[in-house]
């Protein structure tokens, strides 16, 4: 169990490091363009800033097994803030906040980027509207629950060739609760689905126990 254990956690660790390089590339191509056509020099300062700090958070993030929340709502506002600088008019999105001590509870890193790329990557391919995405965190008995929603074309409109990129984001979220739940003995939970609300988008919501900073994670 152990060493299957070990395993496990290799792979995660790899799997962190992969955050898809064609985002790299694209991002600095796209900072090279607004580079070349923006005046304003402080905007430019501003867009290298938070590609740089985007290089820097994914490179730690491979050896950091959690995030603060706040960290985690930092970190995705860069890294979405900078896919519309890549997709001016594509989509706006919304990160809401009720937990009420963001700064102490950890979720595991890099939990939320797989399905938002997707969304941004995918979701939004050959739309005819504005997409959007929202991020919510919050609290219910005793659980952090995080919840991704987007109004894309939705899982069974997404072209074939997303499609292994969603199985394997799936695959990778599945993977880390399950270390998660071996490791604190806990009951984390994940599930994807379309809006049964419109035809439109996909519900994500990643359900995991309250865990603090201050606790002794390799004991629990």
């Amino acid at each position: 169990m152990k060493r299957d254990q070990l395993i496990l956690e290799t792979e995660q660790r790899l799997n962190r490091a992969r955050m898809n390089p064609h985002f790299f590339f694209n991002a600095l191509a796209s900072l090279q363009s607004f580079a070349i056509n923006e005046t304003d020099s402080m905007a430019i300062a501003e867009n290298l800033s938070k590609f740089s700090h985007i290089m820097r958070e994914t490179l730690e993030n491979t050896y950091r097994e959690y995030n603060s929340i706040q960290q985690e709502i930092d970190f995705m506002t860069e890294y979405l803030e900078l896919q519309q600088m890549r997709f001016p008019n594509k989509f706006t999105f919304e990160i809401l906040n009720s937990v009420s001590d963001s700064d102490s509870i950890l979720i595991p890193s890099m939990i939320v980027q797989p399905f938002v790329e997707n969304s941004v990557e995918h979701g939004f391919a050959n739309i005819d509207y504005k997409g959007f995405i929202e991020l919510e965190f919050s609290q219910q008995g005793g659980n952090t629950v995080v919840k991704i929603s987007d109004n894309g074309r939705g899982l069974g409109h997404q072209s074939l060739k997303s499609k292994p990129y969603i199985s394997r984001a799936s695959q990778i979220i599945k993977d880390r609760i399950y270390l998660l739940n071996l490791k604190l003995k806990t009951n984390a939970q994940f599930s994807i689905q379309n809006n049964d609300k419109s035809e439109k988008g996909v519900n994500i919501l990643i359900t995991l126990p309250e865990i603090y900073d201050h606790e002794n994670l390799s004991h629990r």
